[in-house]
């Protein structure tokens, strides 16, 4: 009787793995990296293998169309990138000529700053030959620049310089200028290191209408601005 009761038990756990009554107590799942071992998967039931392998092939799916994207959004970049190669080709001989353009303007500002500030008068010397002197200003008409900015050393009489005398050669462009004895607006803005145009004397008065009440009337030692 015992013997006849374990056989029945037995076929009918048999009967139940057939119809699918067996299986693993957890779900896996594909889409979150969750898979089944190979121990639990031969333990599956029938309908457990079959959602199984359902999910397993829509993540597949899912997992090609990311693919497929991501291979279109790559060729998207390297047509991108193919592109602007083709323009950075196409730029290269405008960044090589502005290059030369560069080299070319850092020589001359590194000429000019080495150009001297200051120049001591030898036997002979006078304004016109010293301000032609090319280290100076190669213009033997700018003297008065150098005359103006030594006025305390030279005197009343720029044709009376003495060797040794150290005269300052200015090398900027002023942004402001004192009043001398005998300017005014006009002859200011024709100076060349301010306007070099006399007839930009109404810019010097309208940068300085807050001390200046008539264009005609300046003082001595008065210092104005000299707009840029």
């Amino acid at each position: 009787m015992k013997l006849r009761f374990t056989v029945a038990l037995l076929l009918l756990a048999a009967l139940a793995a057939a119809s699918g009554c067996a299986g693993v107590d957890r779900m896996a799942d594909p889409t979150t990296g969750n898979y089944y071992s190979e121990e639990e998967y031969q333990k599956l039931s029938k309908d457990q293998r079959a959602a199984y392998c359902a999910a397993l092939a829509a993540e597949a799916e899912r997992q090609q169309a990311c693919a497929d994207r991501s291979r279109g959004d790559l060729e998207k970049e390297s047509a991108a990138i193919r592109d602007l190669e083709g323009e950075m080709s196409q730029l290269q001989p405008r960044h090589e000529s502005l290059a030369m353009q560069v080299a070319s303007l850092e020589s001359e500002i590194a000429y000019y700053e080495g150009l001297p500030r200051t120049y001591v008068v030898q036997r002979g010397d006078y304004l016109t030959k010293i301000s032609g002197f090319e280290e100076i200003y190669l213009d033997p008409l700018k003297w008065r620049r150098i005359y103006r900015a030594n006025r305390a050393v030279v005197g009343a009489d720029p044709n009376l310089i003495y060797p040794d005398q150290q005269l300052a050669i200015p090398r900027d462009w002023p942004t402001s200028v004192e009043v001398k004895p005998g300017d005014n607006l006009w002859k200011i803005a024709g100076y060349w290191e301010i306007y070099g145009d006399r007839l930009q004397w109404e810019r010097i008065y309208e940068a300085n209408r807050d001390q200046l009440r008539d264009p005609n009337m300046l003082r001595v030692g008065q210092v104005l601005v000299i707009p840029r």
